[in-house]
């Protein structure tokens, strides 16, 4: 059976997907989902994004040795000066991919913050574009996991970080 390829949906229903005012079908408290975050931000990325396919647990294996990373987690990923955009992208794709899915057993409200994390973190320091998102998507949902109460620190700084990146004004030419 053949599947839609998401790269030519449209990008606000993309950012729909993503709407954290939209109810979940168990309701997380904050102190479950500062726990789920923690996991997930210390779990090794070979675990995690490992679980795709076998092409792209190959090429994830093959990044990691051949650019000799201290990537280990999500969270040196997240935090890593210059992390590889491959996978940047594969964490995206990853959180998409959870998100989407009605019975995966990460949070949504995780699964959103990865997401939106990645994206952030290619243009903040790949400066590249991973979303067909508009930034106005991209900055309305990067506000409202700021307010989020279960956001560690550092989280809450990569976010604003970003957010501040986004929202800057272009320098005007000389």
């Amino acid at each position: 059976m053949p599947t839609a390829d998401v790269h030519d949906s449209d990008p606000g229903r993309l950012a729909g997907m993503f709407d954290l005012g939209k109810a979940s079908l168990r309701p997380w408290q904050p102190d479950e989902l500062r726990a789920v975050l923690k996991h997930q931000l210390s779990a090794p990325v070979e675990f995690d994004l490992g679980m795709m396919d076998a092409g792209s647990a190959a090429r994830l294996k093959t990044l990691a040795a051949a650019q000799r990373l201290l990537v280990s987690s999500v969270y040196d990923l997240l935090h890593h000066p210059q992390p590889p955009i491959e996978l940047l992208e594969m964490l995206k794709d990853f959180a998409r991919s959870h998100r989407q899915h009605r019975d995966s057993p990460l949070p949504a409200e995780i699964s959103t913050l990865l997401y939106y994390a990645a994206i952030l973190v290619a243009r903040l320091r790949c400066r590249r574009r991973i979303t067909d998102l508009n930034d106005a998507v991209v900055v309305q949902g990067v506000e409202a996991l700021i307010k989020c109460d279960w956001l560690d620190a550092a989280t809450r700084a990569l976010l604003q970080e970003g957010l501040a990146d986004l929202t800057q004004e272009p320098e005007s030419a000389q």
